[in-house]
């Protein structure tokens, strides 16, 4: 704004919460951006973040879960997450008889766990990464703000606040560097090209901006695509539309379709859907699959729900994508299918919520140690462990309405039960309750929704409970990591744990191990005489590598457009039984051999994978140990 406040323009918006900002020897902004405690533990948790601010940004901040993530492409990622904290006052390194290094770092002042960064930026296209190193430690060191002075070069900094002793601090370097004034580096080009698209932010500007930020639409840059997306919206919409909806570059394309669907009319929907459905998520690049889904969510939370043909036509394309190898993409598929009402999603999502996410990337102990009070939201979620991934889904299933089935709500709202354990910030436990409520007013029985109700509340009796749960922290688990387990498992291994991990992972829903277990899946008692070490730990990773006659799945296409997928378990006058949910076997979808359009195997197997990944190296192990052994307590792998 200008100095008496008349002329306002906004530069960027997605905050949180940014105290202070300061500028590089270039000019360039940065911030440092608060998180929202209280959804610790959520998947919607935007962690304390360092962000360059550039114009025309948006960077993602909602409320609650309407956050946007990092990856959608009409908002902007940070420099680099820092973690929880509360972020005061920021300043550049300039003028301080320091070492070059530290004259051109972002410092960052957190109050609550009494912590100075120093983040040291190296220029990375038309932004930049950044590496973080604690400058100042304290506790209590409630950090409020800070400067560098220009007559003696010294950093100096106050403490204080929320009735903590107050005081001030000077910061000088006593070394063998040279503390020589550095100059300021010089901007990359494609910063330099950045700022000149970003001169095209303006209204009223000639037809000739279109051609001129045309082809950074599908720049492998981020931050050039995204200042000429911005541009571009600048331009009146009838001046570019039949570009974007002809473009056939699937990076340019999406992009000008994401600033079609948010700046264009409802009339253009139909010609954005069939713009967008020339591309095949399984042949574009993997940066441009995502975008291609935020694409979709646009066409209609801006535009509106398409009709019903269109929806079917839709559900058609999108339906067979899911589950894909990223759980990011997941999260937007389910979201869009829900939307549209895919008959299928409900199915195929339900036994996600026994799939476990790798942990998450473990907290500093040592900061959150600074502050006992402010940390214990920290605490309680690294000890509870919730699952996001679980979360979301769930999340999104509150608004899923077809495709349900008596069977498919009480695994669904068995969740619930399962989850009473879990912790996280403020807000954590609302949420869930929440999702629960909403859940249940879809339910339209009084007696259903009765019977659901007490059954999400405590842990359900039909649902087998871990007595032991894992104590993590998991990951990823590939098939190369049976290589390094395998002598871990010869001796020494708890029979207990092992046995505890077969329920916690959910193995015995589906698979019978002696006396335990169900028959949906393999028969694992015999799992010691018939696989190596490798080849269990392949089967439970990667379960859709080698898929069983006896337990594979078909997909049916039917003449209506929809798509049905599951284990044919009988067909008999004129119908098809499908069984679509191993954790509701009981559960069948007849169809008739008439509606059927086409039929063939379908590759994804009806086991989940990344059962294993919220175990420990050493519950893995005892797993593997347990399954080998047959169950025997006596074997040479328990030995100590």
């Amino acid at each position: 704004m200008d100095p008496e406040g008349r002329a306002v323009e906004l530069f960027a918006l997605g905050f949180r919460n940014q105290y202070d900002i300061a500028f590089d020897q270039n000019g360039e902004m940065f911030t440092f951006d608060s998180d929202m405690e209280w959804d610790i533990g959520s998947p919607w948790y935007l962690p304390t973040r360092i962000n360059h601010i550039v114009d025309g940004a948006d960077y993602g901040w909602r409320s609650g879960a309407g956050r946007w993530p990092a990856y959608y492409a009409d908002s902007l990622p940070a420099v680099v997450d820092i973690g929880p904290g509360s972020p005061t006052g920021v300043v550049f390194g300039t003028g301080a008889k320091f070492p070059a290094k530290y004259q051109r770092a972002f410092y960052a002042a957190d109050w609550t766990y009494g912590t100075l960064y120093a983040i040291h930026l190296t220029p990375d296209g038309a932004t930049f990464s950044g590496k973080v190193e604690e400058f100042v430690a304290g506790k209590p060191h409630p950090l409020t703000d800070l400067i560098i002075n220009p007559n003696d070069g010294a950093m100096y900094f106050a403490t204080g606040g929320r009735r903590t002793q107050s005081a001030l601090y000077r910061v000088t370097y006593s070394g063998r560097e040279t503390t020589a004034p550095v100059k300021a580096l010089p901007p990359t080009p494609e910063a330099l090209q950045r700022k000149k698209l970003e001169t095209f932010h303006a209204d009223g500007l000639g037809a000739e901006v279109v051609s001129e930020v045309w082809p950074f639409l599908a720049n492998s840059d981020r931050f050039l695509r995204f200042a000429a997306r911005v541009a571009l919206e600048k331009q009146p919409v009838a001046r570019w539309s039949q570009r974007a909806l002809s473009e056939k570059n699937p990076v340019a394309a999406i992009e000008a379709l994401i600033a079609l669907a948010r700046v264009g009319d409802k009339g253009l929907q139909p010609q954005i859907i069939d713009a967008l459905g020339r591309f095949d998520y399984t042949t574009l690049p993997v940066s441009a699959q995502l975008p291609w889904l935020r694409a979709w969510q646009l066409a209609f939370t801006r535009l509106g729900k398409p009709e019903a043909a269109v929806r079917t036509r839709l559900i058609s394309k999108l339906d067979p994508l899911f589950p894909t190898k990223d759980a990011f993409a997941n999260r937007e598929l389910a979201d869009i299918l829900i939307y549209l009402g895919s008959p299928t999603i409900v199915a195929k999502m339900v036994p996600l919520l026994n799939v476990a996410e790798p942990e998450a990337e473990e907290v500093n102990a040592a900061l959150i140690a600074r502050n006992e009070n402010y940390a214990k939201a920290v605490n309680e979620t690294k000890a509870s462990r919730p699952d996001r991934q679980q979360i979301a889904y769930a999340y999104s299933l509150r608004n899923a309405t077809e495709g349900w089935t008596k069977a498919l709500r009480v695994q669904y709202f068995s969740w619930f039960a399962r989850t009473h354990a879990w912790r996280g910030g403020a807000s954590f436990v609302g949420f869930i309750s929440n999702i629960r409520t909403e859940s249940l007013a879809n339910v339209t029985d009084p007696a259903e929704r009765a019977s659901l109700a007490n059954l999400s509340a405590p842990p359900p009796p039909s649902f087998p409970v871990p007595t032991v749960t894992p104590k993590g922290p998991g990951r990823a688990y590939t098939i190369a990591d049976a290589e390094t387990l395998a002598d871990g498992i010869k001796k020494g291994r708890d029979f207990e744990r092992g046995k505890a991990m077969f329920t916690a992972t959910a193995c015995i829903v589906c698979h019978r191990f002696g006396m335990e277990g169900s028959g949906i899946g393999p028969d694992l008692t015999g799992a010691g005489n018939r696989y190596t070490v490798r080849d269990l730990l392949e089967n439970i990773v990667d379960p859709s590598a080698v898929i069983s006659d006896q337990y594979g799945s078909e997909q049916i296409d039917l003449a209506d457009g929809s798509v049905l997928v599951g284990r044919i378990v009988g067909e008999e006058q004129g119908q098809v039984q499908l069984m679509t949910n191993p954790f509701t076997p009981d559960e069948k979808t007849t169809v008739k051999s008439s509606d059927i359009k086409a039929r063939k195997p379908f590759g994804t197997s009806m086991m989940p994978s990344g059962l294993i990944n919220s175990l420990n190296e050493d519950e893995v192990k005892d797993l593997l140990a347990y399954l080998l052994s047959g169950g025997n307590p006596n074997d040479p792998r328990f030995r100590k």
